[in-house]
């Protein structure tokens, strides 16, 4: 219609008729985009608020994960503190119960694998651009490839287990003594020779594996302790992030 009255007006060369109805197809135009536009905002928010909840959940998984590493750390740490303590006296003070019950945290390999299922899907999909907060990306990335290290870190400790610890075990003590069981309803007859550890609890070598686990715990300990901290920072600017895309929707 509009192109017909248009054209009517070029040949009648009613040159006012023309510029109104150039006017009102540039005009329509121009709105139509206007819209197109904010229809796109709005989804690309819509999907940014979808990320943020998925990335917050995640996170407060890794908060929890963390929370339990560490304190399984810290008490693997006082376990091999405590056995050197004993190693150095003249004649230990603790029973043998005791002193194989602190030895089986030798075993004890606390593991922390981050949630990254929100991050993976914003990278791998190319989405990260929906993510306006510059803070929260840089963040995301150095959060991550300090998982990277501390899963290094943790194959280390799994070698270890396998080429030092276990070995030296099964040489020099029973392993029924001290193996930790983590299953109940398995469990393992009574140790023939539970006393065997008394023979090697005054020797370089006992003190040597035993600082071996301290160092290596102690470090991840560390580093579980610094991802909690930045855990406990991103939750905080992911709920602020939340919190902002909230108002935006309700506010006209």
């Amino acid at each position: 219609m509009i192109l017909r009255r248009l054209a009517e007006a070029i040949a009648g060369q009613n040159w006012f008729i023309v510029l109104i109805e150039v006017l009102v197809v540039v005009v329509g135009i121009f709105i139509g985009l206007q819209v197109d536009d904010w229809n796109q905002v709005r989804k690309d928010r819509a999907e940014e608020r979808v990320y943020l909840e998925e990335l917050l959940e995640d996170f407060e998984a890794n908060r929890a994960a963390l929370t339990q590493s560490t304190s399984q750390f810290e008490e693997i740490i006082t376990a091999m503190t405590a056995l050197l303590e004993q190693s150095a006296m003249d004649k230990p003070d603790w029973s043998v119960d005791e002193l194989n019950a602190a030895f089986r945290n030798i075993h004890r390999m606390p593991t922390f694998i981050p949630v990254e299922r929100a991050f993976a899907n914003l990278t791998g999909s190319g989405d990260l651009k929906l993510i306006r907060n510059r803070e929260l990306k840089n963040a995301l990335a150095q959060y991550f490839s300090a998982t990277e290290l501390v899963e290094l870190v943790q194959v280390t400790h799994e070698m270890e287990l396998v080429q030092t610890f276990q070995p030296y075990v099964i040489e020099n003590m029973d392993f029924q003594a001290v193996v930790f069981q983590r299953v109940e309803d398995f469990p393992l007859p009574p140790a023939v020779e539970e006393g065997r550890l008394l023979e090697v609890l005054d020797t370089r070598e006992f003190r040597n594996n035993l600082t071996q686990k301290w160092t290596i715990c102690t470090d991840l300990l560390s580093q579980h302790r610094d991802l909690q901290v930045s855990t406990t920072d991103l939750i905080r600017i992911l709920e602020t992030e939340i919190g902002k895309t909230e108002r935006t929707r309700v506010t006209p």
